[in-house]
């Protein structure tokens, strides 16, 4: 077979019955793949000015691979192996591609086809306004086995002079998807320009039929997209509601000094605050650079953007320590139990993010002082940010960490909470607020957790992709105001209940300690009255011994009467003596 795959012709060697040969046809885009992809138990090599194809087993004996292919206009192709891939790649090459030793575990043959000027891919896909900008790329492995490692292919593309775009337009790199029959740039990165070698890289992470396309950017104006306008309402609708929460428990505090809140009370509110907080500086971050960007090609911060992106850095930062830190306390509440935590251990922890976070914002601080490093860019009427290249240390990695601690915590204390609340049999309404406010805590939970889990990916994914992630990360994240709100109904109803229940409890115990009053003055009363009756009864048998007494008497001066009248007897003066000298007495009369 004679490939002149420059044109995307086959012609075939063959003779048909007349002994004349077969004309030459052309080949589709689906024709390539096909052919590259069935070629297999072979070791081929063959270079044109046109176009380079190589089918060979990866492993040539004595320690040498083979990883891919290299084409440089004019002069042809070269097969690439782990003797002179630094080499081939340190040059001004129009393009290569480049599979990872580690990708080539249990293949038997690499097959490779590198199209010069690739005519045939030119309008492929007219959906979009991609176009074509350098050479075709197709990539093909055949395995051993079912099984394979993850691939990793490095792409190397000059921009063509015939496909030379005029104009500021945006380069990505891409591969045509067969079966939409379209350009599509998932499983790519970004490509970095190779200002030494004039040429743009990029690395994917699977195989197929690649190319550099360039695409108009679209122009920066100061016309904010909707989705830009939705996250500063969003964000300021968080704000408000924070705001309206601060004025309704002042006022709450000063009209009724009884309702007022204590710390443990506002303890889910604190994350919140925290995140109030950061919208606020994000939203003046916006503002000052929006107002001040002076050209869309404008690259560098100015100082006020550079001093507010730092601030909102910090509270970022901070937001997820506090979050950490707050989960970590209900860990030990709901968890570890004993001993159970006291507030002074959560103003610690916070007070140690608080510490942890001005070290983190600082070393970024630092490295910014360097320019030679990038650290920062400004994004003209966007904000002043993270390059791309250095985000992934700065916010990517800490973000997951974070989010990694807190999805521990929070998986530990919601089985914990739901399993207590679930199991409770108490009907009182504390029991069901409890439940509503675990159910809005893991909701927020859930949202924030969801939004930054997808923030990071806003880095690198493709444009269209990005655009959805940024509607979610920007309602999710939105959400924290009407969060914050449903908590603190809940906090202030569960506070109005605590103080119902404690005035009721005084006004029980002021009427019991009456009624006991009123128990010991009727008990004082009838102590009283007995006591009169046993003087009146006292009395009364005093008047009747005396009148006894006196009856007694009277007699005694009768019988001394009639004994005047008759003549004495001896046992008078006996008589005398024992009933009237010595009159009967009463102990009691004494």
């Amino acid at each position: 077979i004679f490939l002149g795959i420059g044109s995307e012709r086959i012609a075939h060697s063959s003779t048909n019955s007349n002994g004349s040969l077969n004309s030459t046809y052309t080949l589709t885009v689906n024709d390539i793949d096909d052919y590259v992809t069935s070629i297999n138990n072979v070791n081929f090599t063959r270079s044109t000015n046109e176009s380079m194809l190589i089918a060979v087993p990866p492993n040539q004996g004595d320690g040498v691979f083979v990883l891919g292919a290299s084409f440089t206009r004019g002069i042809g192709g070269t097969v690439v192996n782990t003797n002179n891939s630094e080499q081939i790649t340190n040059t001004e090459l129009s393009t290569a591609a480049l599979i990872s030793n580690l990708s080539l575990t249990g293949v038997t043959s690499l097959n490779m086809l590198i199209i010069d000027k690739p005519t045939k891919y030119e309008n492929l896909d007219n959906s979009t306004e991609k176009k074509l900008a350098s050479s075709v790329v197709v990539v093909v492995v055949n395995r051993n086995n079912v099984s394979s490692n993850q691939i990793n292919i490095s792409l190397f593309f000059q921009i063509l002079n015939e496909y030379r775009p005029s104009g500021d337009v945006e380069y990505i790199c891409s591969f045509y998807e067969t079966n939409d029959l379209k350009w599509n740039e998932s499983g790519c990165t970004a490509p970095q320009y190779n200002a030494v070698f004039n040429r743009y890289e990029c690395n994917c992470n699977h195989l197929t039929s690649f190319a550099l396309l360039w695409l108009p950017r679209v122009q920066l104006t100061r016309d904010l997209r909707p989705v830009d306008i939705a996250s500063l309402v969003f964000q300021s609708i968080s704000i408000v509601c924070f705001i309206i929460i601060i004025i309704n428990a002042i006022v709450m505090r000063v009209r009724r000094p009884i309702m007022g809140f204590r710390a443990y009370d506002i303890l889910p509110l604190i994350s919140s605050a925290s995140t109030t907080i950061l919208f606020a500086f994000y939203i003046a971050l916006s503002m000052t650079v929006y107002t001040k960007t002076t050209s869309e090609n404008e690259s560098q911060c100015f100082l006020s953007s550079s001093v507010l992106m730092f601030f909102v850095y910090f509270f970022l930062i901070f937001m997820f320590c506090a979050k950490t830190s707050v989960g970590y306390f209900n860990y030990l509440r709901f968890v570890h139990l004993f001993p159970e935590p006291s507030l002074r251990k959560l103003f610690v922890m916070l007070a140690i993010s608080f510490v942890f976070s001005i070290a983190w914002v600082a070393f970024a601080v630092g490295f910014n002082s360097n320019s030679s490093f990038k650290i920062t860019q400004l994004y003209p009427y966007k904000i002043c940010w993270f390059t791309r290249d250095v985000i992934y240390y700065f916010l990517t990695i800490p973000v997951c960490l974070f989010l990694l601690v807190n999805i521990i915590i929070f998986i530990r204390v919601a089985q914990r909470i739901i399993s207590h609340v679930r199991h409770a049999k108490s009907p009182h309404k504390s029991y069901g607020r409890m439940k509503r406010c675990v159910l809005i805590l893991l909701s927020s939970c859930a949202t924030q957790g969801i939004g930054w889990l997808f923030g990071p990916f806003l880095t690198f994914v493709n444009p269209e992709a990005g655009k959805v992630l940024e509607w979610i990360f920007n309602i999710l994240n939105g959400l924290e105001g009407l969060w914050s709100i449903l908590l603190y109904m809940i906090i202030r109803s569960t506070r109005m209940d605590e103080q119902k229940r404690s005035v009721a409890a005084r006004e029980l115990s002021k009427t019991k300690s009456t009624i006991i009053d009123k128990d010991k003055k009727s008990n004082t009363d009838d102590d009283q009255n007995g006591t009169h009756d046993e003087i009146r009864e006292s009395q009364i048998e005093r008047r009747r011994r005396e009148n006894e007494n006196r009856d007694e008497t009277r007699e005694c001066d009768i019988q001394d009467l009639r004994r005047k009248n008759k003549v004495p007897h001896i046992f008078d003066d006996l008589y005398d003596l024992k009933d009237c000298a010595m009159p009967i007495s009463n102990d009691n009369d004494s």
